[in-house]
């Protein structure tokens, strides 16, 4: 900032320079005619008391002086170009010839009357005056030139005005010298203004003109981002469209399900692009913020992990997490499993053999942890790139990784977010690193994500109410739902769902519903559904980006959500709740 300043300020002193200089020379060439007019007008009153021969050799020097100003400033410019130094001497240099003109006072007033005298300083008084427009850019030269001619005025009338008179005129010199001297410093004071203004108008257009550019950029940048988003989902969904009607016409049980896997990776990889792109959006808005806590990393990589060590033994990839000490860290426990999750996708899809493995060494004054791979590495090229957004570089291409190129950008932003540190290491043909610096937590009581319960009907018993105005997703949510072993009371509203309820007469044991719903949101909901039942456990789902910034007073889960992690968290939630009851008030 400092920096920015002064540079702005040697700015605007080299244009005051500039614009000085330009308004002496300026002056000086226009006015040249007329002062040598006047000045030889000047004969009409000396000439016939003095003769020609004085006048002649007082205006062959004073028409000299004059015709020389102009080569002079020409010759100071070049030699020091339009400096500081410059200016000085040109200003001078027109203090002095301008001066001389006072010089006819003392030169003819012995050959002159004291009319004539006082009508010749009258004469070079105006000349002064008219001074000011062209010294008043530097008011100490204009100042001593000031002084210098009215010395020599004075000196001038010394031969014939008595001791009372010459005292009058000192007096009238002393007030109207500061006058003089004052107009010459509020004229160079709005020549200063004249240039402020100038910058500051030119620093708005630039500033304009950059805004425009950048916006410009922006347009082009989303542009991009939306034929790189179109392009890229397009081939998961044909790729399901495909699988879905190869299972469709199907009989034989082995392919149908070799299809549903194929059909569940693809739904996976839809996901993902799909997540990329909304954390994108949040990170080009401005909205995506971190809340920073005490997580625990042994179970967050549990975590992270789940389900991967089999996914990798289905590829003939080994997998492993090695773990010194136990700590909690300083972290956003949602982003850092995102960024986790990031990691390990991406040594996944660019290794075709050997091992992924997580290290996590929390025996320093920090936690660092790594995802190696041995996979087919980046070169230095792409190395530089692979954080840049919607980059794909050549291992993609050995590879035939899935992805919209937003992985790595997004956990790079994520970590900034964090303050954490991130580095990457690659080599081709040998694998990829990435080196993650958590600092470590100052207080007990770490969040971490809840671990699963798997089983065939882990919802058995259970009686779920959901409000979902989305038809699909209401229809496949309760189907999972059943699918777990949970009865389902489902509506689009909540008048619907307190019918339903009403013919099943008894009490819910939880509460799904979206945020955004029809008729207010799902938290009304919730409120209303809890004043009937009571305090039944509730998880709200949204596809709102900004949904965990709201500080709303339930759990929530972003769409889409993972069947394992909307299980989790409703086990979690079911436990929670649960707890106080098993610990009743004595």
């Amino acid at each position: 900032m400092e920096h920015t300043e002064a540079a702005a300020a040697r700015e605007a002193s080299q244009e005051l320079i500039e614009r000085s200089v330009a308004v002496i020379v300026a002056q000086a060439r226009g006015g040249l005619v007329t002062a040598l007019l006047m000045a030889a007008l000047l004969g009409v009153i000396v000439v016939p008391h003095s003769g020609w021969l004085l006048f002649l050799a007082w205006y062959v020097v004073f028409a000299s002086g004059m015709l020389a100003r102009q080569p002079y400033f020409r010759w100071v410019l070049a030699r020091h170009g339009t400096t500081e130094r410059a200016l000085h001497r040109i200003a001078v240099g027109a203090a002095v010839t301008g001066w001389f003109v006072s010089t006819l006072l003392p030169v003819f007033s012995p050959y002159l009357g004291v009319t004539d005298v006082g009508v010749l300083t009258m004469i070079v008084v105006c000349w002064i005056s008219l001074g000011v427009s062209l010294l008043a850019v530097r008011p100490r030269v204009y100042i001593g030139y000031l002084l210098a001619s009215m010395a020599t005025i004075y000196l001038g009338w010394a031969q014939h005005a008595d001791a009372e008179a010459m005292v009058m005129m000192a007096v009238a010199m002393a007030v109207g010298a500061p006058i003089m001297a004052r107009l010459a410093r509020t004229l160079h004071q709005q020549l200063i203004d004249l240039v402020d203004a100038g910058q500051d108008k030119a620093r708005v257009v630039e500033q304009l003109r950059q805004s425009l550019k950048n916006l410009q950029e922006t347009q082009r940048a989303r542009s991009r981002f939306l034929g790189a988003a179109s392009h890229d989902l397009r081939q998961p969904v044909q790729a399901l469209l495909f699988l879905s009607d190869i299972f469709r016409k199907s009989t034989d049980p082995a392919r149908r399900d070799a299809m549903a896997q194929q059909i569940m990776r693809t739904g996976q990889s839809i996901d993902g692009m799909f997540r990329h792109l909304v954390d994108f959006a949040q990170i080009d808005a401005g909205t995506m913020k971190a809340v920073v806590q005490p997580v625990q990393l042994e179970r967050l990589l549990a975590s992270a992990s789940s389900g991967f060590a089999e996914k990798c033994a289905a590829r003939g990839l080994g997998f492993r997490i090695e773990i010194a000490g136990s700590c909690n860290v300083s972290a956003d426990p949602v982003l850092l499993e995102r960024m986790l999750r990031n990691f390990l996708d991406n040594a996944f899809k660019y290794s075709l053999k050997g091992e992924i493995v997580v290290r996590a060494d929390c025996t320093g004054q920090e936690a660092v942890l790594t995802i190696s791979d041995q996979g087919v590495g980046m070169d230095p090229d792409d190395l530089a790139q692979a954080c840049n957004a919607f980059f794909r570089g050549r291992s993609a291409v050995k590879t035939e990784a899935e992805g919209i190129g937003l992985g790595l950008a997004i956990s790079r932003h994520m970590a900034d977010l964090m303050q954490t540190g991130l580095e990457m290491d690659s080599q081709p043909g040998q694998g990829t690193r990435v080196t993650m610096h958590l600092p470590l937590a100052r207080e007990a009581g770490a969040r971490a994500p809840a671990a699963a319960a798997h089983g065939g009907a882990p919802l058995k018993g259970l009686l779920v109410a959901v409000v979902e105005n989305d038809r699909l997703a209401r229809d496949a949510l309760a189907a999972w739902l059943q699918e777990a072993g949970a009865r389902v009371a489902a509506g689009g509203t909540l008048a619907e769902v307190q019918q339903v309820l009403q013919g099943e007469r008894e009490r819910p044991d939880f509460l799904l519903a979206d945020y955004r719903l029809a008729e207010g949101s799902g938290l009304d909901a919730v409120e209303a559904l809890r004043e009937r039942f009571g305090p039944v456990p509730a998880l709200i789902l949204s596809g709102e980006a900004d949904i965990r910034e709201r500080g709303l007073p339930l759990p929530v889960l972003q769409k889409p959500v993972a069947p394992d992690l909307l299980l989790e968290t409703m086990q979690a939630t079911l436990a929670r709740e649960r707890a106080p009851a098993l610990h009743p008030a004595a």
